[in-house]
C-alpha cells in the first residue's frame, strides 16, 4: 500500500506543485504558528518563574529559621554570662587550669597512657559541666548548681595538681642527676 501511494505522488508531482493555497490561508497558518511559539515561551517562562519563586521562598525561610535558632542560642548563652559569680569563677579557674596544663604538657610526653587518661577524665568533667549548664538554664541562678559547677573546676585542678606532683619528683631526680654530672 505504501508503494502505491508513493508511486501516485511521483506520477502526479507536477499537479501538486501547480496548486497553491490562497494567501489568506497562509496568513492564518502563520498567525497560528506565531501564537503557538509565543505561548510556548510564556509556558516556559511561567514554569521558570515558579521554580525561582520556590527557591527564593525556601532560601528566605531557611535564613529566617537559622536566625531564630541563633537568637535562641544567644539568649541561652546570655543566661550563663549574666551571673557575675559564675563568670568570675569561670575566668579564674579556666586560667588556673590552662596554666597547670601548660606545666604538665612537657612532662606527659613520656607517658602517653597518662595523657590519654587525663584527657578522658577532663572530657568526662566537661560533659558533667555541660549538664550543669543545662540545669542552670532550667533553674536560673540556682546556687547549688553554681556551686556544683565551681566544684567541677576545683576537681579538674585537683586532678592536674595530683598529676603534677606525681610527675615532678621524676623531674627533680633528672635535675639532680644533671647537676651531679656537672
Amino acid at each position: 500500500m505504501k508503494d502505491k501511494f508513493e508511486e501516485y505522488i511521483r506520477k502526479n508531482k507536477a499537479e501538486f506543485d501547480l496548486r497553491e493555497p490562497r494567501p489568506e490561508l497562509w496568513k492564518g497558518i502563520e498567525k497560528e504558528i506565531s501564537i503557538k511559539k509565543a505561548m510556548r515561551w510564556r509556558f516556559y517562562l511561567s514554569r521558570a518563574a515558579a521554580v525561582l519563586l520556590i527557591f527564593a521562598a525556601s532560601f528566605i525561610a531557611q535564613h529566617v529559621w537559622m536566625n531564630v535558632k541563633t537568637n535562641i542560642a544567644q539568649r541561652r548563652n546570655a543566661v550563663e554570662i549574666d551571673i557575675p559569680e559564675l563568670r568570675e569563677a569561670e575566668m579564674y579557674y579556666t586560667g588556673m587550669i590552662n596554666a597547670k596544663l601548660e606545666e604538665i604538657k612537657p612532662l606527659l610526653s613520656q607517658y602517653p597512657s597518662l595523657e590519654e587518661e587525663l584527657e578522658t577524665d577532663l572530657s568526662e568533667l566537661d560533659s558533667i559541666y555541660d549538664g550543669l549548664k543545662n540545669d542552670l538554664k532550667d533553674n536560673i541562678a540556682n546556687h547549688e548548681v553554681i556551686e556544683a559547677m565551681i566544684q567541677n573546676y576545683r576537681l579538674r585542678i585537683a586532678i592536674l595538681e595530683d598529676l603534677l606532683m606525681f610527675l615532678e619528683p621524676e623531674k627533680e631526680e633528672n635535675n639532680s642527676n644533671n647537676i651531679e654530672r656537672i
